[in-house]
């Protein structure tokens, strides 16, 4: 048995390629187990444990070097997916994401963001198959002046570490000598703690401006040829008034029209990372 798992939540199974293939993939690179998560949650009407019982044997046995096992469970979604870490000693969920899918469909990216807003492992939103022959090869992250950009770094250090990802720090020109000082210091940050790591990485200033930077980030990565973004989620203690009315960033990163992984990371001070 390994110590952690990579949770491949199979929602209502709609999306079942596009998350299993993921999930596949991140636990090998990471070498951690694979656990099929389906949740028969009575208010979102989903079919039962019973009905879906034959097709997650059947993803099993397509996949027989990671020996994967399933948890078919039933209760409050949002619950069992905040106890991950605990429950079922998670490390990283996959989720699907369908930006045409009904409001209240669990694979809708506001529910998707609102079912793993308190949880405290890392989960990898997907909206198609993996198909790229280098998986994850070139990862981009932003970091800019808050504090919390500097969350991304550990994920970032997994995929330079195990997967040999080329990694690149996006960021903006900024020119209040206040903020630049404050993203100047994560930076330094940054280099110090990629060092310890034997960690390299290249940089890249976005160009133009936007009201929500990640999604500039987003489309940016894109258009440099990056196949992930590890992104961190708001706060949700410091939301302003903007973002009470207009949303968060991560409301329009989830379900970028690019169709481009991205792993979220909430900011928390009890995160859950890799036992390597």
């Amino acid at each position: 048995m390994k110590d952690q798992f990579v949770i491949a939540y199979l929602a209502d199974l709609s999306m079942t390629q596009a998350v299993v293939s993921h999930a596949c993939q991140l636990a090998r690179i990471l070498k951690k187990g694979l656990i099929l998560l389906y949740i028969e949650d009575r208010r979102r009407h989903l079919p039962t444990i019973a009905s879906v019982e034959k097709t997650l044997l059947q993803i099993e046995a397509a996949h027989p070097d990671l020996h994967p096992a399933h948890a078919a469970l039933k209760g409050n979604t949002k619950e069992i997916i905040n106890a991950l870490p605990t429950l079922l000693n998670g490390v990283v969920a996959v989720a699907g994401v369908n930006p045409h899918a009904r409001p209240f469909s669990t694979t809708h990216p506001n529910q998707v963001l609102h079912l793993f807003s308190q949880c405290k492992i890392a989960y990898l939103t997907v909206q198609t198959p993996l198909s790229d022959h280098t998986p994850y090869g070139n990862v981009a992250f932003g970091i800019d002046f808050h504090k919390e950009s500097k969350e991304k770094l550990i994920w970032a250090s997994y995929f330079a570490r195990f997967n040999r990802s080329r990694l690149t720090m996006l960021h903006f020109p900024y020119t209040d000598p206040g903020l630049h000082n404050k993203w100047h210091n994560n930076v330094l940050f940054m280099d110090k703690f990629f060092s310890g790591l034997n960690v390299t990485y290249n940089s890249l200033a976005v160009q133009g401006r936007a009201f929500f930077p990640e999604t500039l980030v987003c489309r940016t990565a894109v258009q440099t040829g990056h196949n992930l973004l590890i992104s961190v989620t708001t706060d949700t203690r410091s939301l302003d008034v903007v973002e009470w009315f207009a949303g968060t960033q991560e409301r329009r990163t989830v379900r970028n029209p690019m169709k481009l992984p991205v792993l979220f990371i909430n900011p928390r001070n009890d995160i859950y990372v890799l036992c390597d």
